[in-house]
């Protein structure tokens, strides 16, 4: 019955902020307790999963309503991100490869000069 309690506000918190440690601080119940429900439950776990998906549904509808109102505000960059994201003609290419590319090599050369006004130059 104590379960029961925690359990429907908990689910009613992930449904407006899907996050578990967040949800749980709300309730005051801890995170391995909802683990624990999940691993003995598995009707719990699919609850679980449907108000995290029901919450980050939720979340995106806001944000998409908010670029919204910068859109309407002439917010450039709202309006840049919205037709990079949206229209594929906008949308500018990406390597296949993005994640695996080896980042530029810096060259870093330090120049010292000596009380003589000699430039002594280290290169690493």
């Amino acid at each position: 019955m104590k379960r029961h309690r925690k359990e429907v506000p908990f689910l009613e918190q992930i449904r407006k902020i899907p996050n578990i440690s967040l949800a749980c601080e709300k309730v005051g119940i801890s995170r391995n307790t909802i683990y624990r429900w999940c691993s003995e439950d598995p009707a719990f776990k699919e609850r679980l999963d449907e108000a995290i998906e029901n919450g980050a549904d939720s979340i995106s509808d806001l944000a998409e309503s908010k670029l919204i109102t910068h859109i309407n505000n002439g917010n450039m960059q709202a309006i840049k991100y919205w037709l990079d994201n949206n229209k594929k003609k906008y949308i500018k290419p990406r390597p296949k490869d993005l994640w695996n590319q080896t980042p530029p090599v810096t060259r870093v050369v330090i120049s010292v000069a000596d009380k003589d006004g000699k430039i002594e130059s280290i290169d690493e």
